[in-house]
């Protein structure tokens, strides 16, 4: 897996994203989002949905490669209910993978999506970036 040196958030308000696709569509241009980005609608979306709970299963998952969902729920002394459930957004968001396996019981490997060393999140409308980076 190629080294991504920092997983971007980005945002991009729906009437913004509307105006580019129109954009892409009359010039029939295939527009296509870089691997390493991930796109909120809003600052506040964003706040809402990355918890300090989601911030220490990204830290585990990068830092400890747990071999299962249960795995990862006893690393960080969390319900295992809780711990899938913030898996389960953190998948389709973009930021994890959970791997199926073929054993009886279907476990899940989390991994994270791309191989980054932390997470830059670009603010709108200005020139700064907060960086964030995993613990090795």
């Amino acid at each position: 897996m190629k080294k991504i040196n920092f997983l971007e958030i980005h945002f991009q308000s729906l009437e913004s994203f509307k105006k580019e696709a129109a954009t892409a569509l009359s010039k029939q241009v295939v527009s296509k989002q870089p691997a390493n980005q991930i796109v909120f609608d809003s600052v506040a979306s964003f706040r809402s949905f990355m918890t300090i709970q989601k911030i220490e299963l990204l830290t585990t998952i990068a830092t400890q490669k747990p071999s299962s969902i249960y795995v990862l729920a006893k690393l960080v002394a969390r319900d295992f209910a809780a711990v899938l459930r913030d898996c389960v957004g953190l998948e389709s968001t973009g930021f994890i993978l959970l791997k199926a396996t073929d054993d009886a019981k279907k476990t899940k490997i989390p991994r994270l999506r791309f191989n980054y060393r932390g997470i830059a999140i670009c603010m709108p409308n200005t020139p700064y970036q907060i960086e964030f980076g995993l613990a090795a």
